[in-house]
């Protein structure tokens, strides 16, 4: 792909096969030919609206409902939960009480399609109603126009339940089940311990997001960043969990590692194909040494010195590794390319890319990227894309950009500004194949970005601040 369309500019009305799609959706009137109706729980009319724009600009949704509350907080803005192949897993608050609990949410199933787009209100969950952490949930396409939703929760030491929706073809209402699933061979602490040796035997899962492998018995793993991934076929008749750990973590990560934000630092994606799960992790190098001495990982385990950081602006280093699909050990894990933030070179329209976005004029052009804060990597899924990782960044207070970074060429190939409304620093997007599966016709790029712009300054004074 061309470093060209890394921009976030408006030349060319094509559409990308893979997107970076915005976690928070705005609320308010908006039609193309990807909308697509359905009515809430209440029996209210609901429209949801994508606009597809090329990374590392983001993609968005809008919500067109009079039950929508207006987003004055976060947890009262539409939010994507998951995604796979041509499908949106959508949480959307229908009452105010919903920034206490998403008991007072509705879920839907968008099903992208070039001529008739489908919004499905999932059914309540009973006697659950969707008492599921968003993270915890994955959606799953089956062919036929039916699709699967899951959603994984712990339960003892090895065992946990599954909570499973399936559809009927063509999205007709199903029913949802729940039975008891364990762990087959818990492997995580016999290849990278994640309990100190005072507490053998524990295993510790907490999922911080889910990807979905397919295939014809439905895999999905939930994901747990720090200790690994739990893999299990949905589509099962008895469905057993299977325990992959990640890599090793990085030298440079052990003062952080079980103790901060996970996301900051890691990420694992499937690529479209879904031939291959990607992993990234960065390490963030502070001002006060992590690790002087050269311990061994079991070694500094053991003394358990987990101490926290806050990210300022640091020099970093990533690593991206791989693992063929269909998983069947830690030994297919194999490193792909690193990169030091130092060593990337940032061209000349890149940079001054940079400087048009900056609020402060005054401000000159991306010379380094140390004077960044830079976090929350994400890889892309596209097939043809395997090295380009997109990391949020952030300069001072003045403004957050998303920044594509080519591992293998070590280039900076293109940035964007992030919305408005994400005023903080915080994980907000996620990349994604819908795109490829959108009816775009309705609009160009350039138009899209003009709505997208024209949207952040009529309703980021509605969201909620993130700082």
């Amino acid at each position: 792909m061309a470093g060209a369309a890394f921009l976030g500019s408006r030349e060319g009305h094509d559409t990308p096969s893979t997107v970076l799609l915005d976690l928070f959706g705005y609320v308010g009137p908006s039609r193309s030919a990807t909308t697509a109706t359905s009515k809430t729980s209440a029996g209210l009319p609901i429209a949801v609206t994508f606009c597809a724009l090329r990374p590392p600009v983001l993609s968005y949704f809008s919500v067109d409902c009079a039950a929508c509350p207006e987003p004055k907080s976060l947890p009262l803005a539409p939010q994507v939960i998951a995604a796979d192949a041509d499908l949106v897993l959508l949480r959307v608050p229908v009452d105010r009480s919903a920034r206490f609990s998403v008991r007072f949410c509705d879920y839907f199933v968008y099903t992208a399609h070039s001529r008739r787009p489908r919004l499905d209100l999932l059914p309540t969950s009973a006697p659950h109603r969707f008492a599921f952490q968003d993270r915890e949930m994955a959606i799953l396409s089956c062919g036929d126009g039916s699709y699967a939703v899951a959603a994984l929760q712990t339960l003892g030491k090895f065992t946990f339940t599954l909570h499973l929706y399936r559809s009927g073809p063509d999205g007709e209402q199903g029913a949802w089940t729940s039975k008891v699933v364990e762990v087959e061979e818990p492997l995580r602490d016999k290849v990278c311990p994640t309990t100190p040796p005072s507490s053998p035997g524990l295993f510790h899962h907490h999922t911080n997001s889910v990807i979905t492998l397919g295939g014809a018995k439905g895999t999905v793993g939930w994901v747990d960043l720090w200790r690994g991934i739990v893999l299990c076929d949905v589509l099962e008749e008895s469905p057993k969990l299977r325990d992959m750990p990640l890599p090793l973590p990085s030298k440079g990560n052990r003062n952080v590692y079980l103790d901060g934000c996970p996301y900051y630092s890691r990420s694992l994606v499937v690529n479209q194909s879904k031939d291959t799960i990607k992993y990234v992790e960065m390490e963030i190098y502070q001002a006060k040494p992590l690790t002087p001495e050269d311990k061994a990982y079991h070694e500094w385990l053991s003394q358990q010195e987990c101490p926290m950081y806050f990210l300022i602006p640091s020099p970093w280093k990533a690593t991206t590794w791989s693992m063929p699909v269909p998983v069947t050990s830690w030994e297919g894990w194999q490193p792909r390319c690193s990169a030091r933030s130092a060593e990337i070179d940032i061209p000349p329209d890149v940079a001054m890319r940079y400087k048009r976005l900056r609020t402060d004029k005054e401000g000159g052009t991306l010379s380094s990227l140390r004077r960044l804060r830079m976090s929350y990597p994400t890889m892309s899924v596209a097939d043809d894309d395997d090295d380009v990782v997109y990391i949020s960044a952030r300069e001072g207070t003045d403004m957050s950009t998303v920044l594509a970074v080519d591992m293998r060429m070590q280039t900076l190939r293109g940035v964007a500004k992030l919305p408005d409304h994400h005023h903080g620093f915080l994980r907000c997007f996620f990349a994604t194949g819908i795109s490829k599966h959108l009816n775009t016709t309705g609009s160009t790029s350039e138009e899209s970005l003009e709505q997208t712009q024209a949207q952040d300054a009529n309703v980021c004074h509605q969201v909620h601040e993130f700082a």
